[in-house]
């Protein structure tokens, strides 16, 4: 099915799954690293997006948080940093170097990194779309989902210390924190969009369908 922009449906296993094309214009040659940067609301599934991209066309992963997650575990276990402590980090570091300071740091590895296709999860300002449109190859990918249902995925993987709250809480706090607060507007301005309400392999269609989308083949074909 031709996408058209910002009202694509496809239909697959009985459900309704929603892919939208907003505001792509990519020029990109053979030589140059193709970058897709995955931004949406914690639970939406961004991560499960980065390895179907690794697993399935061979995409290197970098993941903006693991920025974060480095440092803090300089001094915190890692089975006690929650939510809070990476957005804490982040808003600090921010106020103090800037918006665009994390987007520095993850340039660096981009720069550092030889394959051709990249992954990177967690957008979350846009300082970090700034560095991410710096490369002529630089996509950015909006991933979402209804909130009771990222709320049930985040209790269900409970990877973060404060992953188990209640959806009140979750509502008021979660979604509210500094490190938030940008995801719908750079969700606005992304150039696709995927909307994952349903199960793993609704997603895969529209992940492949992405792909296709930007001429990436199956790197298991």
């Amino acid at each position: 099915m031709v996408c058209e922009p910002r009202k694509t449906f496809l239909k697959a296993c009985g459900r309704r799954l929603k892919f939208e094309i907003l505001n792509l214009k990519l020029d990109v040659s053979q030589s140059e690293k193709l970058i897709v940067a995955i931004t949406g609301e914690n639970g939406s599934g961004k991560d499960t997006v980065s390895d179907l991209l690794v697993s399935k066309y061979g995409a290197k992963k970098l993941v903006f948080s693991d920025l974060l997650k480095e440092a803090l575990m300089v001094f915190v276990e890692k089975e006690n940093i929650g939510r809070s402590d990476f957005s804490w980090l982040s808003t600090n570091l921010r106020k103090r170097f800037g918006d665009g300071i994390l987007g520095h740091g993850m340039k660096k590895k981009i720069d550092a990194t030889e394959e051709k296709l990249i992954v990177i999860s967690g957008v979350r300002d846009f300082g970090e779309l700034k560095m991410i449109q710096s490369y002529a190859g630089g996509i950015l990918l909006y991933v979402t989902a209804d909130i009771k249902t990222r709320w049930e995925r985040l209790r269900a993987r409970n990877i973060k210390a404060d992953d188990q709250v209640s959806f009140e809480q979750f509502s008021k706090e979660k979604e509210n924190l500094p490190s938030e607060k940008h995801i719908r507007a750079l969700g606005i301005k992304a150039d696709y969009r995927i909307d994952n309400d349903g199960n793993k392999e609704d997603l895969e269609k529209s992940v492949d369908e992405f792909m296709k989308k930007i001429k990436v083949r199956n790197s298991n074909e």
